[in-house]
């Protein structure tokens, strides 16, 4: 069961770049618009998320944790995907641009 106190957890979690993880889960799953999706949650923002179904019996929960929980985790305004208790879930993120990093204040 998804829970705060799971996510709190690192040997929950995995931090990944998802311009490099999301073509991968999209061709394992069988979730060919999964980046579709996670724009979609990203652009409007839910606290239910979607729940997708890929081939092969597979079914994947896109959320952002700072909208479900009343307390923020670190790195909870991101869209997470979740497979179950029997993996991490993953937080999706957008490396920062080497070139607009030297331009912040």
């Amino acid at each position: 069961m998804l829970t705060r106190n799971w996510l709190m957890n690192p040997e929950n979690v995995a931090y990944c770049d998802e311009n490099e993880i999301l073509p991968h889960f999209a061709r394992a799953f069988g979730i060919h618009d999964l980046k579709e999706w996670v724009d979609r949650l990203r652009a409007e923002p839910n606290a239910e998320g979607f729940v997708l179904k890929g081939e092969n019996r597979t079914a994947v929960k896109l959320f952002i944790p700072n909208l479900v929980f009343r307390e923020p985790i670190e790195m909870g305004e991101n869209v997470w995907l979740y497979l179950g208790e029997m993996y991490p879930a993953y937080c999706l993120y957008i490396p920062w641009d080497e070139a607009a990093e030297g331009e912040k204040p």
